[in-house]
């Protein structure tokens, strides 16, 4: 996703033509000395501009202008054979109530005192918005309504970072952080953040984004859409998630259109719940191959109150990998479900010109259980990384010789040490069915308890 075609010295233009630097500054081959730098100032204060913070003064053109300001302190700088970096100094909030009527346009890191809180009142607009955050920090404020309250991105320029904590977001008819399409090869943190009632928790776009130690609790208006939109690489770590649930909004909590962990997190029960992961992403079998991917570990999982989609995976789209491990949650739930709208007859036949782009783990021992919860459509079976049980040899899906299916219903059990029968009578069921022959599905013969190589029919 990164843009290799991005010349390194055509980075530092563009951010100073965004930001509205000086000339001297928009030169990057040869970088002037320090002394011909603006000298670093210390934190603009918004109260030094004439914000009120009293929660009843309009404060929209104070903090702008002191964003303007910062702003013209912000250094851009190439060193000879490396990558440039940026000197950008901070806008302050001391502990008040901002009210704003407009979007602010960020020049500069934003910096609050405890929890200073931003208040959108106008429903249409953004709260702190810019298309050139690159390596940029926000931390300790409270953004309340508007649209998006965080609009963010870059040009998909190269090496981006952008850190955001200690905030809350509260209201928001929008996406608490929308990060713009084409933010690509940026790395995106959101740490011990907390967000209520936004219509969307976080758009992302950038290469990589973290979301950890935060507390989500989405709104009932959310409707046809996930609380995540995810089009990069999302990890999800330690996530206390309180769901609103309506019924027949077709809520969830991620929607995946490339790869998503998820491990420590609390899909929460209330109402319920609703499906955490709808998976868009297809799987790609050419090389070099991009994966998509679902990984679920040790998350607590409900998700009843979207009967549409109830499962720990709905798949609008079969990914790469799907690994389930670990997790807890209602009874009779499926871990994977997929869409009618796919022919798993059919839509899989191309996964055997590099039959290892799919790889498939529904907890650490058997893939489906006696109850429904752990069940994985069949034709999805023959790329499934650990063991298979069923109630009888395959009849779909393209399997390949040397694979073994066991036997759910054999007169025996499961131990550390393999499986072992409790009778021996000859009409007795086979412990499982082994492959012959490649194909679809395959040629298949049984294996009883007694031999060790499978036994013909």
């Amino acid at each position: 996703m990164t843009n290799a075609g991005l010349l390194r010295g055509a980075i530092p233009v563009l951010l100073s033509a965004l930001m509205g630097l000086p000339a001297a500054f928009a030169q990057p081959a040869s970088p002037a000395p320090p002394s011909a730098n603006p000298p670093p100032g210390p934190s603009f204060n918004v109260r030094d501009f004439g914000a009120k913070g009293d929660g009843r003064s309009d404060d929209t053109g104070a903090i702008q202008a002191a964003m303007d300001a910062a702003g013209k302190k912000t250094v851009s700088e190439q060193p000879p054979n490396s990558a440039y970096y940026i000197s950008m100094p901070v806008v302050f909030f001391p502990a008040g109530k901002y009210v704003l009527t407009d979007t602010i346009q960020i020049k500069a890191n934003v910096q609050g005192e405890g929890s200073a809180v931003l208040v959108q009142q106008k429903g249409d607009k953004d709260i702190l918005s810019t298309d050139w955050a690159w390596r940029w920090q926000c931390s300790g404020v409270t953004l309340v309504g508007g649209r998006h309250q965080l609009h963010i991105g870059n040009h998909n320029i190269d090496t981006g970072r952008i850190v955001i904590d200690r905030c809350a977001f509260y209201n928001c008819s929008g996406v608490a952080v929308h990060v713009r399409k084409g933010s690509n090869s940026t790395h995106i943190s959101v740490r011990d953040c907390v967000f209520l009632n936004c219509d969307q928790a976080m758009i992302n776009y950038c290469d990589k984004a973290t979301v950890i130690d935060c507390w989500v609790s989405t709104s009932p208006h959310m409707k046809n859409k996930a609380a995540f939109e995810n089009y990069g690489i999302l990890h999800l770590e330690k996530i206390c998630g309180v769901p609103a649930v309506t019924k027949d909004h077709d809520q969830r909590w991620v929607d995946n259109y490339g790869g998503v962990t998820c491990r420590d997190v609390r899909f929460g029960g209330e109402g319920a719940g609703f499906t955490p992961v709808v998976n868009f992403a297809p799987y790609d079998y050419t090389y070099p191959v991009w994966p998509s991917f679902v990984i679920l570990d040790s998350c607590d999982v409900y998700a009843l109150g979207n009967p549409a989609r109830a499962a720990a995976v709905f798949c609008e789209q079969i990914p790469n990998q799907i690994v389930i491990r670990n997790c807890r949650g209602f009874p009779d739930l499926p871990a994977v479900r997929v869409s009618d709208k796919l022919d798993l007859a059919t839509c899989l036949d191309n996964a055997e010109k590099r039959r290892n782009c799919l790889r498939f783990v529904i907890d650490d021992d058997n893939v489906e259980l006696s109850d429904a919860n752990r069940s994985l459509p069949e034709p999805m079976r023959p790329y499934q990384a650990n063991r298979v049980v069923a109630d009888a040899a395959p009849t779909t899906g393209h399997w390949h010789r040397g694979q073994m299916v066991w036997n759910r219903n054999a007169d025996g059990q499961w131990t550390p040490h393999g499986f072992v029968k409790t009778a021996t009578p000859a009409d007795q069921e086979p412990i499982g069915w082994y492959c012959v022959e490649s194909g679809k599905p395959g040629a298949w013969r049984e294996v009883r308890a007694n031999f060790a190589q499978p036994a013909a029919k």
